[in-house]
């Protein structure tokens, strides 16, 4: 099976299905392609109704459980499906997409969960501003990550800290010593103040530059703690840049600043969880711009966004959404309330596979 193609993996997974609930393993991105199936999210229960007397409805299942014992194949699908097929089927099955995939709101039990299992000594949460799953190239250890919501910083943020926030979650499980960082004061804007609501003054830092992060790390006693960080991204290459914007040297940025945090919190042999994800992707004007369909049935004081449109609206290009108390119609890909500003490099906001899948990268070092 490692000689097969994508395609023909999805296939050979989908035939399997027709004999016996096969487990999967490998890139849920590839079980939204397989819309005929049932998932299986336990596996203990799912053997004894198995093996009851009581006959069971016969249709085609999976195993989601990784951790279980099973008695039947495993069946592995890593490859990573084209972004516009992904954004053709989370337009239309955006319900079972959620089941499927980790969720920013699953972010804070994801990391609990990692916590109890390996008892590391820092805990490190980072989220940037402006990142897709599609952005990293595939060979890269990442997994896809679902905003379930408009795909904005407003929403995306506040999603990934969640209720309760990880802070709290980290604190009731020990993690008592945390620090936060982050560009934007939390007196400055609602949104840095719900991000850090949990932290004390003292917690807080206000930085200009990573490495000051670092510095003031390297400097506190920190045997056991929770670090939070907010990091600039790619959002601001594509709303408002002048000449083509160096994507892939800011994207190497990113990933280097991580293995730089690690390195640094790991000093002295410390054990480290760090966990980098982003608010929302980005749909970039390259990708896009030829294929771009203009929405002019609607009004223009319902526009906010070249991506979504104010309230809930009907229309066979948009589908409703509630976020942050309030109703939004998330535009499909390659649909757009207008065309792209000259100095506009890509947008975010809509539905599709590069504003809607974030990467969820989590290192235990």
């Amino acid at each position: 099976m490692t000689s097969m193609d994508g395609g023909e993996r999805a296939h050979a997974f989908s035939t399997a299905l027709d004999a016996y609930p096969a487990r999967f393993t490998g890139n849920p991105l590839n079980l939204l392609l397989v819309d005929d199936a049932h998932p299986i999210f336990v596996a203990d229960p799912y053997l004894r109704q198995l093996d009851s007397p009581s006959l069971m409805e016969e249709r085609r299942e999976y195993l989601m459980d990784s951790s279980s014992p099973w008695p039947f194949p495993r069946v592995n699908l890593d490859t990573r499906p084209d972004p516009w097929f992904i954004s053709d089927l989370l337009f239309e099955r955006f319900d079972d997409a959620r089941r499927l995939l980790p969720t920013q709101q699953d972010i804070g039990r994801i990391l609990e969960d990692r916590v109890s299992r390996s008892n590391p000594a820092i805990v490190a949460l980072v989220i940037v501003d402006g990142l897709s799953y599609y952005d990293l190239p595939a060979c890269r250890k990442v997994d896809p990550c679902l905003v379930t919501g408009v795909t904005t910083t407003e929403f995306g943020y506040r999603a990934v800290v969640g209720h309760p926030s990880v802070s709290r979650r980290m604190f009731a499980l020990g993690y008592a010593n945390q620090a936060s960082y982050s560009y934007y004061p939390p007196e400055h804007s609602e949104l840095s103040a719900d991000i850090h609501d949990t932290m004390s003054g003292s917690q807080f830092t206000r930085v200009r530059a990573f490495d000051e992060i670092l510095t003031d790390l390297r400097r506190r006693d920190f045997p056991r703690g929770y670090v939070q960080i907010v990091l600039s991204g790619l959002d601001h290459l594509c709303h408002a840049h002048h000449d083509r914007p160096p994507v892939d040297h800011y994207l190497e940025g990113i990933l280097s600043r991580l293995d730089a945090l690690i390195d640094c919190l790991g000093a002295g042999g410390r054990r480290v969880l760090g966990c980098l994800t982003a608010d929302h992707g980005i749909l970039w004007r390259d990708i896009i711009e030829d294929e771009v369909q203009i929405a002019d049935d609607i009004f223009q004081e319902d526009i906010r966004s070249p991506r979504y449109i104010k309230g809930a609206i009907l229309r066979p290009y948009g589908r409703c959404c509630r976020s942050l108390d309030r109703n939004f119609t998330l535009l499909k890909a390659p649909w757009m309330t207008r065309r792209f500003r000259a100095n506009e490099w890509g947008v975010h906001g809509g539905i599709s596979a590069w504003e809607s899948l974030v990467p969820l990268i989590i290192r235990d070092a």
